[in-house]
């Protein structure tokens, strides 16, 4: 991959994020008032769906300031506004919005309890994608941040521009095919466009932590996981409320969690937005805006022609009722998404090889270098993930707990340095020099509380 060098002009960043920021809120504000209008969004969508998207857009401003300062006063001060904010827009959506609105026929504590079931597979499955990126693990706090907008923000969106859509749809169009590929097609391009533009905002906030196709995977299924993780909601507690008088709505319920929260938990949101993000990723290291674009575009495309790939299916040919049913789900996610979902780990391998591949000789060059940041001997230990843990585990069973998290720290500030190194090489990075001198002193302080 070339090197992507310098332009005469380059836009700022932020001003692009301000600007598609204001969009989004422009766009958020007119379809729920819109939505209101036509009746197909309560009221209460519109009065506490904003000020939830308006608190998750606050504490996300306060959690990658942290990543900027430098005094751990203020990060601490930051993580503490980040958190109180992200938390208030989750619970403000959560409460008002889902159980109070949406699913006021099946009540609060339905709700609560389903929310509580989805809990435990949407932490796994974030677990699991940052596992996955074995050579930099992408900080906890703006993984969460990911799966918040995805929850929040791109779930916002959605309800006002499908509640639009679906009024103009039923209108305009009679019962049959063209209704159903209407839904389908509403489903692909609003919920991928709505994920999609959280990814873009990502990117574009905080480009020095998304580094190429590996963080642009990882931070797209978050997103996916976090919009995953309402939806799922969402359906149980609808359809629980549907099928309780004839007693079934446990089971109708408990079907929705399964299918979402276990078989569709990654084969579903997250691997649709990973392929937004995985267009991103591999846009951030090209050189011209044209081919950038172009990049980003094609991942939202893959992602609805799938998406809608899905829908449309689903809408044309139902599950049968039959005993078989239970089979024929399995296998139409197999064979229906599982090909995209492997592009996405075919993808997350070839960035891994690569940002391996480059570590270990940015790594080596620091060693070089005479600095002391990095020992000659620490660059085998520190390109693999098994070792670095094996070295951790002897610092635990040493010197204790705080020796194994001095070393994490440690560990984690080289692997940074290296891949500042590696954008600094490709001119990459919008950082002055200054920065990379910064994050040797910060190793060396770190080295020097370690031992």
């Amino acid at each position: 991959m070339e090197a992507a060098y310098p332009r005469r002009w380059r836009p700022s960043r932020y001003g692009i994020a301000a600007l598609l920021g204001g969009a989004v809120l422009l766009v958020a504000t007119a379809s729920s008032i819109l939505s209101f209008l036509v009746r197909q969004v309560p009221a209460r969508a519109s009065l506490f769906g904003l000020p939830a998207v308006a608190l998750m857009v606050a504490g996300t401003y306060y959690g990658v300031r942290v990543l900027r300062e430098h005094e751990e006063a203020h990060r601490r001060r930051d993580r503490v506004r980040a958190f109180f904010l992200l938390g208030a827009g989750m619970l403000l959506w959560l409460l008002v919005l889902d159980l109070f609105t949406f699913t006021q026929a099946a009540g609060p504590r339905v709700a609560l309890l389903c929310a509580l079931a989805c809990l435990p597979t949407t932490a796994f499955g974030l677990f699991v994608i940052r596992r996955l990126d074995r050579n930099e693990k992408e900080p906890w706090r703006l993984v969460l941040i990911a799966t918040a907008w995805g929850a929040i923000v791109s779930t916002s969106l959605v309800v006002w521009g499908e509640s639009l859509w679906d009024a103009i749809a039923v209108r305009t169009l009679v019962p049959g095919p063209a209704l159903d590929a209407s839904i389908a097609y509403s489903a692909g391009i609003f919920e991928e466009t709505s994920k999609g533009v959280a990814v873009v905002l990502l990117y574009l906030v905080m480009r020095d932590e998304f580094d190429d196709v590996v963080d642009g995977i990882l931070y797209g299924a978050a997103v996916g996981l976090g919009f995953n993780f309402m939806e799922s909601i969402t359906y149980m507690t609808h359809l629980y409320a549907i099928f309780q008088p004839e007693g079934q709505g446990l089971d109708a319920a408990a079907a929705q969690w399964y299918s979402r929260q276990v078989l569709g938990l990654f084969f579903g949101h997250a691997t649709y937005t990973a392929l937004i993000g995985a267009g991103v990723g591999i846009a951030r290291q090209l050189p011209r805006l044209r081919d950038r674009l172009v990049c980003i575009f094609c991942g939202f495309l893959i992602a609805i022609a799938a998406h809608f790939a899905w829908d449309a299916w689903v809408q044309f040919f139902p599950i049968s009722q039959s005993a078989f049913g239970l089979v024929e789900i399995h296998l139409r996610t197999l064979f229906m998404e599982g090909p995209f979902t492997a592009l996405v780990l075919l993808l997350l391998a070839m960035g891994l090889r690569v940002e391996g591949s480059a570590l270990v000789r940015q790594l080596r060059a620091e060693a070089q270098s005479g600095t002391g940041t990095v020992e000659p001997e620490e660059v085998a230990v520190l390109a693999s993930p098994w070792r670095r843990f094996r070295s951790r585990l002897r610092a635990l069973g040493h010197s204790g707990l705080r020796a194994y998290l001095r070393l994490a720290r440690l560990q984690r500030a080289q692997l940074d340095l290296a891949m500042e190194r590696w954008h600094r090489e490709r001119d990459e990075i919008d950082a002055p020099l200054e920065a990379e001198d910064l994050l040797r002193r910060r190793v060396l302080a770190l080295r020097a509380a370690a031992t």
